[in-house]
């Protein structure tokens, strides 16, 4: 029962991994699957509802009706995006101007650059696999520079061995022992 005007799905950066909930979804809901390609085509507004966060406005996007249609649209006046999500992979092309349009929206959100930095660093799966969900993990010892701020603070679970290093010179006995 919703249409283009009411509902504004906004996917930000590449297509590639979200083109089958794109033509899927312009086909349930055609008008309301927004492709963003550029950091150009949207803006961040104060929110009216949720003090301190933002609201994402669109002025131009790539929109997709059913049959797998598509259309390069100018809205006026911009849309709101109600849900959104995009390529949040840490350190990809599309990472910054994605990351910044995302953060602290007012919108639910299919994720964020920091989840992306936590799913993709194996360290932190190893662990929280191991303590929170108690699953076996290949043995592993990392060797960790500084305090290692994006490591969960639980003590280290089985399997994992970590080596917090202060500076990497002058420690090699250190390594060598580990």
């Amino acid at each position: 029962g919703f249409g283009p005007l009411d509902m504004t799905v906004c996917i930000l950066g590449s297509p590639t991994a979200f083109l089958p909930v794109l033509l899927e979804g312009g086909s349930r809901c055609p008008g309301a699957m927004v492709l963003c390609l550029s950091p150009a085509w949207a803006s961040r507004v104060p929110s009216e509802t949720s003090p301190g966060a933002w609201s994402l406005l669109l002025s131009r996007g790539v929109s997709f009706e059913a049959g797998g249609h598509s259309a390069l649209e100018t809205f006026v006046p911009p849309r709101r995006a109600n849900y959104v999500t995009g390529t949040f992979v840490a350190g990809g092309p599309e990472s910054g101007w994605v990351g910044e349009l995302a953060r602290d929206l007012d919108c639910p959100m299919g994720g964020s650059v920091p989840l992306a930095r936590r799913l993709e660093d194996p360290l932190v799966t190893r662990w929280v696999l191991a303590a929170r969900a108690s699953l076996p993990v290949p043995p592993t010892l990392a060797f960790v520079l500084g305090p290692g701020g994006h490591l969960p603070v639980d003590p280290a679970p089985p399997g994992v061995r970590l080596v917090r290093l202060e500076d990497p010179q002058g420690q090699e006995s250190l390594v060598q022992e580990e």
